[in-house]
């Protein structure tokens, strides 16, 4: 599994700044990873308005992301402290895991399998704010940083969190870059497995919980 395997190479309880920045690269980035419609629209204004364009998109959900991981890892941090916190925030793990794959499951049955067409419809406002706007209301970023967050605090693993931030910034727009970079062979590739790729992603979700379950069975 990677997180057994990020824990392990992060065992040591006080990071430095390198390692640090690079635990928030690997977490970011296992997120990012994940074809979404993010990537879509991206990969849609990459098409329509060019690279520059494209990437300032994806700067700008990238900036997005790194302000709403600076507040809510003090804000798990905090929430650790309190009295049986940590046994809530497991149960509160298990329950976004599930969360994540029933919505995956949802989307498998729901998702056009058709992706040619546009993702969204042109904007006449700069794509930097764009994508500003559209990763604030993208509701996968809360419930993915809650759960990674939470599993740091309950394995007591300690971070600078400067890098970790802006690891988290970088990595999302190393990741969108891929697909932009590789967007018109990608909607070739998923132009009808868009259903398949979502049940896959759910699977992970759903097996990840389970083992959520054994490890709290264990504690």
């Amino acid at each position: 599994m990677l997180q057994k395997s990020i824990f392990e190479f992060f065992k040591k309880n006080e990071l430095g700044f390198w390692k640090s920045f690079l635990l928030g690269f690997l977490i970011s980035a296992t997120g990012s990873a994940m074809i979404g419609a993010l990537h879509l629209i991206a990969i849609q204004i990459n098409i329509e308005q060019g690279l520059q364009a494209a990437l300032l998109f994806s700067s700008g959900c990238a900036f997005m992301e790194a302000i709403f991981v600076r507040y809510i890892v003090p804000f798990t941090d905090w929430l650790s402290k309190k009295k049986n916190a940590i046994r809530i925030m497991e149960i509160v793990l298990l329950i976004l895991f599930v969360a994540l794959s029933i919505a995956c499951f949802y989307g498998a049955m729901s998702v056009p399998k058709n992706i040619e067409g546009g993702i969204i419809p042109s904007f006449a406002i700069p794509t930097f704010f764009l994508g500003m706007g559209i990763r604030i209301i993208y509701p996968s970023m809360i419930p993915f940083w809650l759960a990674w967050n939470t599993v740091l605090i309950t394995r007591k693993i300690k971070f600078q969190i400067m890098p970790f931030v802006v690891a988290s910034g970088v990595a999302t727009v190393v990741m969108h870059a891929l697909y932009i970079f590789t967007g018109l062979l990608l909607i070739e590739f998923l132009k009808d497995k868009g259903q398949w790729m979502l049940g896959l992603i759910g699977v992970l979700f759903l097996v990840t919980a389970l083992f959520q379950v054994k490890r709290m069975y264990k504690s």
